[in-house]
């Protein structure tokens, strides 16, 4: 599933923290906030999501960069 997929489904004012599964430890966060902040032309729509959890009213998302031609994922 991508993550606009999954975006679609949520409602607007939700909060979501989304975490990149090819990042280095320190930085494998790269957005925090409402559903509705995420634009349509933003790259993280085309993610892939990789796990869900939700904690405290806040949904937590592991996503990774999409295959690219000739490599596996990350």
């Amino acid at each position: 599933m991508k993550v606009s997929q999954l975006l679609h489904v949520l409602e607007k004012d939700a909060d979501i923290v989304i975490d990149d599964y090819g990042a280095p430890v320190d930085s494998t966060t790269i957005y925090e906030g409402i559903a509705r902040g995420i634009v349509r032309d933003n790259p993280i729509n085309k993610m892939h999501v990789e796990s869900i959890c939700a904690c405290n009213g806040t949904l937590f998302v592991l996503a990774s960069q999409p295959d690219k031609k000739g490599q596996g994922r990350q």
